[in-house]
C-alpha cells in the first residue's frame, strides 16, 4: 500500500519506517525544508504542502502526524478524498472545532492513542474485568518527562510542544492517560482541575496538569507534567479486594489481593517488549482497518472527541480558580 505521511517529525519518521518495514511505500508532506530533505534521503517522495501533492500517486490511506493545530484541517482534506485516516493524538486543540468532523464520514478515522496497544495496559484492563481486585474505588494516573529530554537532538524551544499556537503542552500531548481513564471507567460526573506553567522551562504552554474525576463510587486522579526527572509513567488502581500497580517505565505490573487487612498475596510480572513493538502493533491494526469494510478501530473518532470534551472541562475548571483561602487571623 501507499501511505501519505503528513508531518515528518519524530513520530512521522517512526511511522514511515515502520510501514516500510511492513512492506509498504510512504509519500511525505512536510513544510520544514530539513525534514523534507531527510524524508527524501530516507527514500520517500516528498512534497512541501498538500497543495503540491502529485495526486497521480495512488494514495491508499493517510497518517496525520503534524502538530495538533493542523489536525482538523488535514482530517477534512483526507475525508474529502474518501481516504481512511490515522490521526495522532490529540485529534485537535479544542472540542468545538473537532465536532465539525461529525458532519462527515468520521468512521473512516483511527486515532493513535498508543498506550491502548501496550501489553501492560491490556493486562491491567483484563485483570479489572476479571474482578481480581474487586470493585475499584480509587485510581491514580501519572505521566511526566522533562521536555528537554524528549528530543535531545533539537532545542526544546523549537519543538511544537513549547508553543501554544501549534497545540503543545502537557494537557493535549499527554492526554493518553485521560483516554485510558475513559477506557477503564467511562466519563466522570464531576471534574476539578489545575492547569498551569510552574517550571523554569522556556515554553509558552502548560507544563503541569492535575485533574480529579469523580464517579458514583470511584475517585480518579490524573497528573501530567513536562518537567519530571526521572521519567515516570504509571497507573495505580485500588479495589475492595486489592490493588494493581502498572509501571510503564519499569515494564512491570504488580497485583496485590487481600481478603483482610492482615493478609495479602502479591504477584509480580515483568513484560518483555520494546516501545517500537507497540507502534508496530498499532499500525498493523490500522492496516486491518484500511482493508476491512466495517472494522471498528480500537480508538475511534468519538473516543478522541470524548477526550477533547474532558480537556475542555479541565480547562474550564482550572480557569474558574475556586480556592479556599487560609486566613491566619
Amino acid at each position: 500500500m501507499i501511505f501519505l505521511i503528513i508531518g515528518y517529525g519524530s513520530v512521522g519518521q517512526r511511522h514511515a519506517q515502520t510501514l516500510v518495514n511492513l512492506g509498504n511505500t510512504c509519500v511525505v508532506v512536510e513544510p520544514n525544508t530539513s525534514r523534507l530533505k531527510l524524508a527524501e534521503k530516507n527514500g520517500h517522495k516528498g512534497y512541501v504542502s498538500l497543495n503540491n501533492l502529485d495526486l497521480q500517486n495512488q494514495i491508499d490511506a493517510v497518517l496525520i502526524c503534524s502538530p495538533p493545530a493542523f489536525h482538523v484541517e488535514q482530517t477534512m482534506w483526507a475525508l474529502s478524498r474518501e481516504l481512511k485516516i490515522f490521526i495522532e493524538k490529540p485529534i485537535g486543540t479544542n472540542f468545538i472545532e473537532c465536532t465539525s468532523i461529525l458532519q462527515h464520514n468520521y468512521k473512516q478515522i483511527f486515532v493513535g492513542y498508543t498506550y491502548r496497544w501496550n501489553p501492560q495496559f491490556i493486562r491491567l484492563q483484563n485483570d479489572l474485568k476479571e474482578g481480581l481486585i474487586g470493585t475499584p474505588y480509587y485510581a491514580n494516573f501519572e505521566i511526566g518527562m522533562n521536555l528537554e529530554d524528549w528530543h535531545p537532538w533539537e532545542n526544546y524551544r523549537d519543538f511544537f510542544m513549547s508553543r501554544i499556537n501549534l497545540g503543545g503542552g502537557a494537557l493535549l500531548d499527554e492526554s493518553h492517560f485521560i483516554e485510558l481513564a475513559i477506557e477503564l471507567f467511562g466519563l466522570p460526573t464531576r471534574i476539578s482541575s489545575l492547569q498551569t506553567k510552574i517550571s523554569n522551562l522556556d515554553i509558552e504552554t502548560d507544563d503541569y496538569v492535575f485533574t480529579h474525576f469523580e464517579y458514583k463510587d470511584l475517585l480518579v486522579d490524573i497528573k501530567l507534567d513536562l518537567f519530571s526527572r526521572p521519567h515516570k509513567s504509571f497507573i495505580q488502581v485500588y479495589g475492595t479486594k486489592g490493588s494493581i500497580y502498572c509501571d510503564f517505565i519499569g515494564k512491570t505490573n504488580s497485583l496485590t489481593t487481600s481478603d483482610s487487612y492482615a493478609t495479602s498475596k502479591n504477584s509480580f510480572e515483568s513484560f518483555d517488549y520494546e516501545r517500537q513493538d507497540v507502534f508496530k502493533d498499532m499500525l498493523q491494526e490500522y492496516i486491518k482497518f484500511i482493508e476491512a469494510v466495517n472494522y471498528i478501530p480500537r480508538v475511534p473518532y468519538h473516543r478522541g472527541l470524548e477526550v477533547m470534551r474532558l480537556i475542555e472541562k479541565i480547562r474550564k475548571s482550572s480557569s474558574s480558580e475556586i480556592w479556599e483561602i487560609l486566613n491566619d487571623t
